[in-house]
């Protein structure tokens, strides 16, 4: 078997980046370069909000692939803003620094650097959650399939070290001790798992298997969210100052982000074409992959029960519980009142089909 593409590698090195991302030089007070380039968000009055600097935590791959569809189908343009960047993330880009800076006043994120943002003392607050269901969990072959933490024991499992504390909670959570189970430190290369030196792979449920698949190699896979892990993702974060001040900015702003993962959950496609056309051009991104990664996302992460009745993006007082419970978990504790619904009660205050 080939070595795995580099881009896939590099893709698969997100979460080291993103486990320090925005706890890492937020003393310091200073956004990143990258960010610093693109000015602050303008002040213009309500209804014409001029420039949005949309910070992503991650490249600009099919993760992304609603916020793409809301600024090309003009979503944001229809909600009052003149211009959108979207900015990039990446292996120098940390979210929350860049956010209290006051670079984005809007900006994606994952719960363990936004939990360690706050206890470092970062005034900011969530107003709303793009995956339901954490993205974590196990890959295996489909010939030898490990589909529950149970069935873990007595396999061996390639570990990231900076995903230790999910991974010992999840054994935690489900009983498992530490010695039942042959975690093997890995890199993000899954080289050793194509390769049969171990039984499973710890990973996006969303992104590495459906890379794998699109090469051709037959893996299933589990997720955490399934078995007792719930931990909000791809949080949408602003800062207590701008909720304070500038609550119809990010009305209009969230709303068209909505706006852009509604149209692309009625048409997958139009995310897709988006993704590989236009933002996501200079990736080498397969299509195949990216569209399963799309469907994935909206089928397992973004629509839920909660999302059905609530509207997507939305935090209920139970799931925010669960959430505040798991990051105790994990050591990052967090008070609760750092998520907010304010932003997203005013949205679907007329209804929750915002098309």
């Amino acid at each position: 078997m080939e070595r795995i593409d580099p881009m896939v590698t590099a893709a698969m090195g997100r979460r080291a980046f993103l486990r320090r991302a925005g706890v890492a030089g937020l003393a310091l007070g200073a956004a990143p370069a990258l960010l610093s380039a693109c000015g602050d968000d303008d002040d213009d009055a309500s209804g014409d909000f001029g420039t949005l600097n949309l910070q992503l935590n991650w490249i600009t791959n099919a993760e992304f692939a609603g916020t793409y569809v809301a600024v090309e189908e003009g979503y944001y343009e229809a909600n009052g803003f003149s211009e959108v960047n979207v900015v990039p993330g990446g292996p120098d880009v940390a979210v929350e620094p860049a956010v209290v800076a006051g670079n984005s006043k809007m900006a994606y994120t994952i719960s363990e650097s936004m939990s360690g943002a706050v206890a470092e003392g970062a005034g900011l607050k969530v107003i709303g959650a793009g995956f339901q269901n954490n993205p974590f969990g196990v890959m295996s072959m489909a010939d030898a399939p490990i589909m529950s933490p149970e069935e873990m024991i007595g396999k061996t499992i390639g570990v990231q070290a900076v995903n230790d504390a999910l991974w010992f909670a999840l054994l935690e959570i489900n009983g498992i001790s530490e010695d039942e189970v042959n975690r093997v430190p890995a890199g993000f290369d899954p080289a050793p798992f194509v390769n049969g030196e171990v039984d499973g792979w710890f990973s996006f449920v969303t992104n590495e298997p459906n890379i794998l698949r699109a090469e051709g190699i037959d893996v299933v896979d589990f997720s955490l969210s399934d078995f007792g892990f719930e931990l909000y993702q791809q949080l949408i974060i602003t800062t207590e100052e701008v909720l304070e001040n500038e609550p119809e900015f990010l009305v209009a702003a969230l709303k068209a982000e909505i706006q852009g993962w509604q149209a692309t959950i009625a048409d997958p496609e139009l995310g897709l074409r988006y993704t590989q056309d236009i933002y996501g051009a200079d990736l080498g991104l397969n299509p195949d992959a990216s569209l399963a990664e799309i469907n994935d996302q909206i089928d397992r992460m973004m629509t839920t029960e909660t999302t059905d009745e609530f509207g997507i993006y939305y935090m209920t007082e139970e799931d925010i519980a669960a959430n505040v419970a798991t990051l105790e978990n994990i050591g990052l504790p967090i008070d609760p009142s750092v998520y907010t619904t304010e932003i997203l009660d005013e949205i679907y205050a007329d209804g929750i089909d915002l098309l």
